[in-house]
């Protein structure tokens, strides 16, 4: 007869497995098999990001661990479905990219490399620019929440992602405000928006902190900046 095992006595990592290697090995067994036309069935594409934004959210370090190739497919999925018709699966996105860029934003307060290598952008040998993922998800996601159509119910959840990618990219906020600013040849709209940018990451007494209150304030001042600023930018 064998003894009975008592699996609640002791933690997993007792017995020599850690979790955030497993995930990380799933990770490299599972994404390269799902493909954009696999995303396309809807049950699929809900199980695939529930499954990812999980493992995101609770095991965030294990992007960083990725190789260029693995990382670029898992990214290329979040922006996939970013840009999805089903709420579900945006919202599920935005608490990924919330739990990527929070991780990363504390783990460099703290001195440490939080992603790593993919959160810097860099030129290769031929002088081409590779954006950061941080930067680059922080474009995409002021583009979806200015110009594209989502339902409302996903403003907060944006503002949650938005808030920590902005903190650990200002400069490419920066730069991307000043572009769309330059396009205004209104002069009237063109202050709006310079004042409204402004607003978004001051008002309130917005802090550089990812604490409960913050993300508070971030929710009403990303409400308060597109109702001023997000109709006129999508008809001039």
């Amino acid at each position: 007869m064998f003894s009975q095992v008592d699996f609640a006595s002791e933690p997993i990592e007792t017995y020599g497995t850690n979790i955030s290697q497993v995930v990380y090995t799933g990770l490299h067994i599972v994404t390269p098999l799902i493909t954009m036309d696999l995303l396309k069935y809807p049950k699929l594409c809900h199980s695939y990001f529930s499954l990812l934004s999980h493992m995101l959210e609770v095991y965030p370090e294990i992007i960083a661990q990725l190789n260029v190739e693995a990382c670029s497919h898992i990214l290329g999925t979040l922006d996939f479905g970013l840009h999805h018709q089903d709420i579900e699966v945006v919202d599920l996105c935005l608490r990924a990219l919330r739990a990527l860029a929070s991780h990363h934003y504390k783990d460099r307060g703290d001195g440490k490399v939080g992603l790593g290598s993919h959160a810097t952008s860099y030129k290769d040998p031929d002088g081409k620019f590779h954006e950061g993922i941080l930067g680059r998800f922080l474009r995409s996601l002021l583009q979806l929440l200015l110009f594209e159509d989502y339902s409302t119910d996903l403003v907060s959840s944006g503002a949650d992602a938005l808030l920590p990618l902005i903190l650990c990219e200002q400069s490419v906020y920066q730069n991307l405000a000043n572009e769309l600013i330059e396009r205004q040849v209104n002069q009237t709209f063109r202050s709006r928006l310079t004042n409204a940018f402004q607003s978004l990451i001051t008002s309130n007494n917005l802090s550089s902190t990812l604490d409960r209150m913050n993300y508070q304030r971030f929710r009403k001042n990303l409400l308060s900046f597109l109702i001023e600023v997000r109709g006129f930018l999508r008809t001039v």
